[in-house]
């Protein structure tokens, strides 16, 4: 990775990013397939931004939970979004920092010179999970299918059994620990003694800030007022799962999820299931100067980091973030904003406790300094994904539109964001307003 990511004296520079509204699943949204919200954000963004669509070089979307109908689910956002059907379109997966993916994959491109302008972000829809047959039910189709009769087609469906019929549904789980999300943050919370009180503290915190933001109008400059279908009459403009009034008290008395003995992992201290959809516009720094747009900011550098699924599942970012901010050559002292994803409330505080710490740094990133304390001041200042919602392959694209239009806001000029992502993955990106 160039220090600074600049190549060829070429800088990426993103011009805008929106999203939809962030949605519980199963709500408003329910109607609406991955496709549909990929294409109200892309429609939006080419409006907003008023770019040719002919002048777009490729178009790049992440998502986690993919379907057999739109195998490249990007190529057809595109088709349906006006970009032109020359213009090449595909599709990326790193779990939760999936649109993070297709937005450092857009800036490897406008680095190369094979592309200028890039159409990049991410989109769930957890509504619209795939549910699968099992494999016997499966076998008896494909036998039925080859028979050349009524009584061959029907055959391979009498040996079935009642469990047979019973729809496989995916598990949001750790193929190699069997282990949940969920029960990771739980083990988490345990191995770095992260109390239920700080976990449900974080969490109000988050609920506090994002309602703030979005009553004053913040977040919403980051929103489509999206309609909904079939009738369009009803219109939706805001996150539905941030809760005004939501409190200490009322948060203390859920109960937990992962472990109802001894757990603290609660529905009020994690992110609910979520659909939605964010999608930028980055361009060539000289490009975008060529067609009179002024950048919200530029990309000074990024960096991925895994562990494994065995250890502590959700502490990429305590691995990404050091990495990140040595190759864009600051501290975290430096950093005006911070936004990293809350999964979790006890994957948070593990993070941040972990960036703080000598300990973890000596032992795990074999360094003799911390990365750097966080100041909680910077942090997350519009709420975060327990509040605001996290629809898998989306929240990489919406955490970096939100700290970008914060730090206009405040003038800043460094900003980090950060995502956990199943498999024990973790990416951090720097970014910068000059």
């Amino acid at each position: 990775m160039l220090k600074n990511l600049v190549k060829n004296g070429r800088r990426v520079a993103i011009i805008y990013g929106l999203r939809t509204p962030f949605i519980k699943s199963g709500t408003l949204f329910k109607n609406l397939s991955s496709l549909d919200l990929g294409k109200i954000a892309t429609v939006e963004l080419i409006n907003r931004t008023e770019i040719d669509p002919e002048e777009i070089d490729e178009v790049i979307f992440g998502t986690v939970i993919p379907t057999v109908k739109t195998p490249n689910l990007a190529r057809e956002i595109a088709l349906g979004s006006g970009v032109p059907t020359s213009t090449p379109a595909y599709t990326v997966t790193r779990a939760c920092a999936s649109a993070n993916q297709a937005i450092t994959n857009a800036a490897e491109s406008i680095l190369s010179g094979s592309c200028d302008i890039v159409v990049a972000g991410g989109v769930e829809s957890i509504s619209d999970f795939p549910a699968l047959f099992s494999k016997r039910f499966r076998a008896s189709l494909y036998d039925s299918y080859k028979g050349k009769n009524l009584i061959q087609k029907i055959k391979p469906f009498l040996a079935l059994r009642f469990r047979d019929l019973t729809p496989d549904v995916p598990a949001i789980a750790e193929l190699s620990t069997g282990l949940t999300m969920g029960e990771s943050a739980e083990k988490m919370a345990k191995e770095n003694h992260i109390t239920r009180e700080e976990q449900d503290a974080l969490a109000y915190r988050s609920h506090k800030l994002a309602f703030e933001a979005t009553e004053h109008g913040r977040l919403g400059e980051e929103i489509i007022h999206t309609f909904i279908p079939p009738d369009f009459s009803t219109v939706v403009a805001s996150d539905n799962g941030i809760r005004q009034e939501t409190s200490i008290e009322s948060l203390s008395k859920l109960t937990p999820v992962f472990d109802k003995k001894y757990g603290t992992i609660t529905a009020g201290n994690s992110s609910p299931l979520t659909d939605g959809a964010s999608v930028l516009l980055l361009m060539a720094e000289e490009k975008a100067k060529a067609l009179g747009y002024e950048p919200l900011g530029y990309i000074r550098s990024y960096a991925y980091a895994a562990l494994s699924p065995e250890d502590q599942l959700l502490m990429g970012p305590a691995y990404s973030t050091p990495l990140a901010l040595d190759r864009a050559g600051l501290t975290m002292r430096d950093i005006d904003l911070i936004e990293m994803h809350e999964a979790f409330a006890a994957q948070v505080l593990s993070n941040i406790q972990a960036l703080s710490s000598r300990r973890f740094a000596e032992e795990k990133l074999g360094r003799s300094e911390p990365v750097g304390e966080v100041d909680m001041e910077k942090f997350n200042v519009m709420g975060g994904s327990i509040a605001i919602g996290h629809p898998f392959g989306a929240t990489g694209g919406r955490v970096t539109i939100t700290i970008l239009n914060e730090l206009k806001r405040r003038s800043g000029n460094f900003g980090l964001v950060s995502v956990c992502a199943a498999g024990a993955i973790g990416v951090s990106m720097v970014l910068e307003r000059e």
